[in-house]
């Protein structure tokens, strides 16, 4: 019998939800390079426009330099929400004095000058729960996880980033054709 606390699940899952987010961001952060060379200097594109400019000639034509990051869709993805169903049998109710079943009743209690990465036992009462529940027809604990994404608006920084990179746009040169 696979047993472990239902707040240990709970946490578990938890972390896995919260890590997801982080590789997530983590990914997108990775990406952000694809905009820049390796100087630091904003990745451009030139296109080349029929001219607009006071004084020039039919044919003339401008050449407009525009940053690529302000042009292209930023995907940023957020998790929605999740819905986590799992079966478990219920086992016994704990009492936190008591010595864990997988643990030797003589154990010495958690050292609190350890750290603060010491896991303090439980100061209430709680349950274990079996999640090898189903194991008899093979789905050994079936867990359904239900995770949306959703997208969201860029960061503040990353907002002034493509703001003041989408002001730095514009021509920069305009020529006849053939010059």
């Amino acid at each position: 019998m696979a047993t472990t606390s239902l707040n240990d699940l709970i946490e578990a899952l938890a972390g896995a939800v919260t890590d997801a987010q982080d590789r997530i961001e983590q990914h997108q952060m990775a990406h952000l390079s694809d905009y820049f060379d390796e100087d630091n200097r904003p990745k451009s594109v030139v296109i080349r426009m029929p001219s607009i400019q006071h004084g020039a000639d039919e044919g003339d034509e401008d050449l407009y330099r525009a940053p690529i990051l302000p042009l292209v869709s930023t995907n940023v993805l957020r998790i929605k929400d999740v819905e986590i169903r799992f079966d478990a049998d219920l086992g016994s109710l704990i009492d936190p004095g008591e010595p864990l079943p997988d643990e030797p009743a003589d154990a010495p209690p958690p050292d609190p000058t350890h750290g603060w990465r010491v896991k303090p036992r439980p100061a209430k009462p709680y349950v274990r729960v079996d999640t090898s529940l189903g194991a008899k027809e093979s789905r050994g604990g079936a867990v359904h996880v239900v995770l949306r994404v959703e997208g969201s608006e860029p960061t503040d920084g990353a907002a002034r980033l493509m703001n003041h990179l989408a002001q730095t746009q514009g021509v920069f040169k305009t020529f006849k054709p053939g010059d």
